[in-house]
């Protein structure tokens, strides 16, 4: 079978729509690129190695880029010689990996506000805001980005709950700023993590990067509000809330032209009570 074929075995049996089911397409073609063919064992610990050091991927991410190959190895019954065991382990260090300091987060907004291009105040706002992980921001579509209706989509890889969120008035100016046509991928933010600690003279310090920004966020907000609000906010699996009523609950809401047009229910109260302690969002203005 020829790499097209192989992608479309995959493609067919996936459950996933919309950004998350690009997302596994992605890696999936981008691992039978680098294959060029050869299907096997040593191949696939090639890639993984690839994707450590040359494009320095987190432990997260290397790790469900794993699982979508091993996905597509079983769905073209491919044989699959790694066992259970085997699969990238995400290392202590990494799970304790740090949180950027609140003061220099500040710093970055007050540099990007005064002289910061499209693209760094669009996506600093966002990551400052929603702390949302570097795939969720390469997963943004155009129209996910509703400045009319005041509403932002934000999509997940990692197991999360996807879901529409309300864009506030101190951050609508910079993502006004930018054009959303222009797909970031995963090359332009790292470089654009680097361009906002050149911006303000920070020395780069290993395992910082947008989810340091995600992680203080975390931290600080749960100094002032519930757990389950928190989880909801920042898009984590909420593996307890297994009732129907919660899982049913509304995420997106689409009009006639078939996009978000509004934040409801229980989403939006989460982000109202939100919005009211967030940590950075008055430095925005």
């Amino acid at each position: 079978m020829d790499n097209t074929e192989l992608l479309d075995n995959y493609s067919r049996m996936l459950s996933s729509k919309g950004n998350t089911r690009t997302i596994y397409l992605h890696y999936a073609k981008d691992f039978l690129d680098f294959a060029d063919g050869k299907l096997d064992r040593e191949t696939v610990s090639k890639y993984i190695e690839h994707l450590r050091r040359k494009n320095k991927y987190s432990d997260g991410t290397i790790n469900f880029a794993f699982r979508v190959v091993r996905t597509l190895f079983n769905r073209n019954k491919l044989d699959w010689s790694f066992t259970h065991g085997e699969a990238p382990q995400i290392r202590e260090d990494n799970v304790n990996a740090p949180a950027l300091d609140p003061d220099v987060i500040i710093e970055m907004i007050e540099a990007v506000k005064a002289d910061g291009e499209p693209d760094e105040r669009a996506f600093l706002a966002i990551s400052t805001t929603y702390g949302t992980r570097k795939v969720e921001m390469v997963g943004l579509r155009p129209e996910d980005v509703n400045l009319k209706d005041r509403t932002i989509h934000i999509t997940t890889a990692k197991h999360g709950r996807e879901r529409t969120h309300l864009i506030p008035e101190e951050i609508a100016e910079q993502l006004g700023s930018y054009n959303f046509e222009t797909k970031a991928t995963d090359f332009h933010l790292f470089a654009l993590w680097h361009r906002l600690e050149y911006r303000i003279g920070l020395n780069h310090t290993d395992q910082v990067n947008w989810h340091s920004v995600r992680r203080i966020l975390n931290t600080l907000l749960l100094d002032s509000l519930p757990e389950t609000v928190v989880m909801s906010f920042l898009r984590w699996k909420q593996r307890t809330s297994s009732h129907m009523p919660f899982r049913y609950s509304a995420q997106r809401v689409v009009g006639r032209d078939g996009v978000s047009t509004k934040v409801v229910g229980a989403a939006k109260d989460v982000d109202s009570k939100v919005f009211e302690v967030h940590p950075f969002l008055s430095f925005w203005v």
